[in-house]
């Protein structure tokens, strides 16, 4: 071999391994920095092309009635979202896409537009608007795969994303209780405000796999995720006589023109509230149709003059002072009592002499102004304050306001410290009144009123119990027993209310017709007619309270609003078990608890059942009422749902409504007592969701 030659080679092969040398360094050197430089920075790149980050709105926890019903539920939707960034005809898109949701092109391109990864261009669809976008969407899909279009389209990042929208089956039913949310799910009034942060859930991202062409592959959300639900909150109310305040105070407000009417049941040994109505009233699914006014919850939130209803808390506080007896006499100077030069005192009815029981009875204003000098400014104040008035209840609820009480103790005017004695220059809520008053049918003791029972998580256990909690001991037992008493005969012949009593029943309640203030003037037109009452008068189950706000006609509350007081108090009672005897005694109309019934709460320091008096236990025992008109058939549950409707005669109004709830039936309800009509009649063929109606009467 030529040595030239052979050396020239050996060169060349070094070259080439000194160049393939340096090629692989290159190459270790690229992969160094795509790897360990740039990895972070690809990786994340490469993860945002084949995966898509959505939101998982939280799902917000039910609101249900005492007995479990829903009142509040959060339902499954379809909201529209797109990434921005990665849409590349913005105009055509929004052209297309415009009329589906309801939008100008120009206001949808503009968020198409957006300098985002991630938009929401449609809130909770309606089922009319989610149908029309997935045939868009499909439509689209047809006309690519015809033109064999490959690669990602614009259509891929416009699509649909579940979410829960809040929803309340009951329409307006308690709707101001209620409340309502935004769009987000968050509570803007109400309960939904109040425990916004117990039934608000977790929110979440989930993570999305695509395809080359941007369509979902595999996706991690889960229908109704435990991990994003709220807890559920059951409240005290009762939906059954939630209605029925309702209903009858809608019917007086007709009947009397009025502007409008609040009606509160309240359980006087546990400071339960069965029930709050109020009109105008506000259905939460539409609340940006109603007015502030109808979405408050006036019963607590407003203040107003009780009028005469506030002359037993003064004859209260006389009673427990032992400043007087019942019968203790005052004169009431047949209607005027000049105090001072200028100042005067009128009662409707002139009276002369009458006692503390007749002042209450017969509602004399200047009957109640001389025992309320009586007691003396220092003390009436204390009382009034120990019931409650002057200051907030504690009930968790939002707005509630503590009402206007004078300090009586400094008060130099004469007439300013009497006019407080029959409801005048003071302004209370309907839940103070409500609640002072079940003071009295609770032995003297003042329960903090509550409209939450518990706090239960998804899963079914109790995250927080609210027990019934007694604030203070206002009355002495003896004073509480002579104010029922006195109370008794307000609804008995020769008293201002004599239709208030449910037949069978006796009540213990106060009238009352306070004129309005206009201005700084009391108005000569414009009144509140109130009626207050506990029932049976002899141991108080229900504290309720009705006030009619301006009525026409009619302003007195013993002809406007004790007649709806009766028919609230008749048809709950019967609810709960309550049901009046055939017969009744002369002297007391006792009731006969059904067995089940809801006893007085115990272990309240100083407190004990009332026992009767011996003179009541004179007479003899009334004769046996007619078991078949008063007692209802025992009901069988079924173990499945309806198929067929059954023969609803002789049911009483819990029993139809546990019979037809079980099979997912709705029910529409009229009269009281037991069941006597039914639409659809009996055998025939019913679904779920049906709606029937079901009329019952009295035969007591």
């Amino acid at each position: 071999m030529n040595p030239t030659i052979g050396k020239w080679a050996r060169v060349r092969v070094g070259l080439v391994g000194l160049g393939l040398a340096l090629l692989g360094l290159v190459i270790c050197g690229r992969f160094f920095y795509l790897q360990v430089v740039l990895g972070p920075q690809l990786r994340e790149e490469a993860t945002r092309e084949y995966q898509k980050a959505c939101p998982v709105l939280p799902v917000r926890g039910a609101i249900l009635d005492r007995r479990g019903l829903e009142l509040a539920i959060s339902t499954r939707v379809s909201s529209v979202v797109a990434h921005p960034t990665q849409i590349k005809q913005a105009e055509r898109l929004s052209r297309e896409l415009a009329p589906i949701l309801g939008f100008k092109p120009k206001e949808l391109k503009m968020l198409l537009t957006r300098a985002s990864t991630f938009t929401w261009l449609k809130r909770q669809l309606t089922p009319e608007r989610e149908a029309a976008f997935m045939g868009w969407a499909a439509d689209a899909d047809r006309k690519a795969s015809a033109a064999k279009v490959s690669g990602r389209r614009d259509t891929d990042v416009v699509y649909l994303v579940p979410e829960a929208k809040r929803y309340y089956p009951q329409l307006s039913l308690g709707g101001q209780v209620l409340g309502f949310c935004d769009v987000d799910g968050n509570g803007l009034e109400g309960v939904e405000h109040q425990f916004n942060s117990q039934l608000y859930g977790k929110p979440k991202q989930c993570w999305k796999m695509m395809d080359a062409r941007g369509r979902i592959v595999t996706s991690g959300e889960k229908a109704w995720d435990p991990e994003v639900m709220g807890n559920n909150v059951v409240l005290t109310l009762d939906r059954t006589l939630q209605y029925i305040a309702e209903k009858e105070l809608a019917r007086g407000v007709e009947k009397y023109h009025a502007a409008g009417g609040l009606a509160l049941v309240v359980q006087p040994q546990t400071g339960e509230i069965l029930a709050m109505a109020q009109l105008p009233s506000m259905d939460p699914n539409r609340y940006v149709q109603f007015p502030e006014m109808a979405r408050r919850n006036r019963l607590l939130t407003d203040a107003l003059e009780p009028g005469s209803t506030y002359k037993i808390f003064v004859a209260a506080t006389a009673l427990d002072a032992n400043v007087v007896k019942p019968t203790d006499t005052f004169n009431c100077e047949h209607g005027i009592w000049h105090i001072g030069s200028k100042e005067m005192i009128h009662d409707v009815h002139p009276y002369g002499t009458l006692t503390v029981q007749q002042v209450i009875q017969k509602s004399s204003n200047i009957g109640a102004a001389k025992i309320a000098n009586k007691v003396g400014g220092a003390r009436l104040d204390q009382y009034l304050r120990d019931f409650g008035f002057g200051h907030k209840s504690g009930i968790p609820f939002p707005g509630e306001s503590s009402g206007l009480l004078r300090n009586l103790r400094t008060a130099r005017s004469a007439i300013d410290r009497v006019t407080v004695a029959f409801g005048q220059g003071v302004s209370v809520t309907a839940l103070q009144m409500t609640m002072a008053l079940a003071a009295m049918g609770n032995d003297g003791v003042l329960m903090e009123p509550h409209i939450v029972k518990e706090i239960v998580s998804p899963q079914g256990e109790k995250v927080e119990e609210f027990a019934p909690r007694p604030i203070r001991r206002v009355l002495s037992q003896r004073a509480a027993q002579q104010m029922l008493e006195i109370m008794a005969t307000v609804t008995q012949p020769g008293g201002t209310a004599k239709d208030a009593a449910p037949e069978g029943f006796t009540v213990a309640g106060k009238t009352g017709t306070a004129q309005k203030l206009v201005g700084r003037a009391y108005s000569h037109s414009k009144f509140n007619a109130l009626f207050i009452g506990l029932v049976p008068a002899e141991k108080p189950v229900l504290s309720i309270v009705v006030i009619i706000d301006e009525p026409k006609g009619a302003i007195f509350g013993g002809v406007v609003a004790a007649p709806i007081f009766r028919e609230i108090a008749a048809q709950s009672l019967r609810v709960l078990g309550y049901y009046p005897q055939k017969e009744l005694p002369k002297d007391k109309n006792l009731p006969v608890q059904a067995k089940g019934a809801p006893a007085p709460v115990k272990g309240i320091k100083g407190t004990k059942e009332v026992k009767v008096a011996k003179a009541a236990a004179a007479p003899a025992p009334p004769p046996a009422p007619n078991l078949a008109q008063v007692v209802p058939i025992k009901l069988e549950m079924p173990k499945e749902p309806l198929t067929v409707m059954p023969n609803l005669k002789g049911y009483t109004i819990r029993q139809v409504l546990d019979l037809l709830n079980a099979s997912g039936l709705k029910c529409r309800l009229e009269g009281s007592g037991m069941a006597v009509g039914q639409e659809p009649s009996p055998g025939t063929t019913i679904t779920p969701g049906g709606t029937c109606l079901v009329k019952f009467h009295s035969s007591s």
